[in-house]
């Protein structure tokens, strides 16, 4: 590994540690007069992205590996259904283009970007996003299910490819929140404030 590649992986860490102490920020404004606004930065990952959303909802899924780093000698991927981190291109080709897959069907999006930098051509984002699938067989029930993704970009000439890709699900209490919450229609809002005014209506006319 070269020096170059060292010392981008020692300021991707450094990146990561600061994140979690809440000093991404510090970090971000030391490169300000080189790097773009946020909200720039933003808009460039969910280009991205949305690429990703287009290629797995064609289900032509071995071109996810068209938005990886191929310069990079160490891709990281964590799976959330996966004991172990994927690390290096052969585990990572493996995982992404298997030689027979499983999925009869398979959808996925994202919503809430975050998204900073860590050095001048490497950015961090952190989004929500959810997926539905389906397995190949007979009476395969479709199955659906969301969590956060963290990902690490390397700015390149036609954009910003990933390095690091990590799943971050919740805890076995939110998530079982979150699904409760999910499951209430988006109407209800509007159902609840109708509500309100019957009930006061009632309360007036037995008073």
């Amino acid at each position: 590994m070269s020096e170059h590649e060292i010392n981008r992986r020692e300021v991707t860490l450094m990146g990561l540690m600061f994140a979690g102490a809440g000093g991404v920020a510090s970090l971000s404004e030391a490169f300000a007069q080189e790097t773009p606004e946020s909200s720039d930065l933003i808009a460039e990952i969910e280009v991205e992205l949305r690429k990703q959303e287009e290629i797995w909802n064609s289900q032509d899924y071995q071109r996810i590996r068209e938005l990886w780093d191929h310069d990079d000698p160490e891709p990281y991927f964590v799976a959330a259904e996966l004991d172990r981190t994927i690390i290096g291109w052969p585990a990572l080709n493996k995982y992404l283009a298997p030689t027979r897959s499983g999925l009869a069907a398979f959808r996925w999006g994202f919503s809430n970007v975050n998204a900073r930098l860590l050095a001048p051509d490497v950015a961090m984002a952190v989004f929500d996003h959810w997926f539905e699938f389906q397995l190949v067989g007979e009476n395969r029930v479709p199955k659906s299910g969301f969590d956060r993704l963290l990902c690490i970009f390397k700015r390149k000439p036609d954009g910003w490819k990933q390095i690091v890709y990590a799943n971050c699900p919740h805890s076995f209490e939110t998530h079982a929140r979150k699904l409760v919450e999910r499951n209430v229609k988006p109407d209800f809002a509007e159902f609840r404030e109708e509500a309100i005014k019957k009930r006061q209506a009632l309360e007036h006319q037995q008073s």
